[in-house]
């Protein structure tokens, strides 16, 4: 479950590709936004570049507002990413 313009959105993921170190790729099987999403990982300097690509297919509300919700996307994605970092970093 995750919050999105103040409200709670569940849904459930699927692992459709799997490539350690290299990429994930998940998908929705239900919820109220249908989105496919590939994370793909590389090594940079001494640390990783994290590339995230999401596609999402908007309807009712989220289709009304669809340039406030992809904005807010990417802050979502942005934040997600690095609050994962610090965990990450923390050990």
């Amino acid at each position: 479950m995750v919050n999105f313009l103040g409200r709670k959105i569940e849904a459930e993921l699927e692992v459709t590709d799997w490539d350690p170190p290299n990429q994930v790729r998940i998908k929705t099987i239900s919820g109220p936004i249908p989105f496919e999403a590939m994370n793909t990982f590389k090594a940079q300097g001494g640390g990783t570049l994290l590339t995230s690509d999401v596609q999402a297919e908007l309807g009712g509300f989220f289709k009304l507002a669809e340039g406030l919700v992809g904005k807010q996307m990417e802050k979502q994605i942005q934040s997600d990413n690095s609050a994962l970092k610090k965990l990450l970093e923390s050990g």
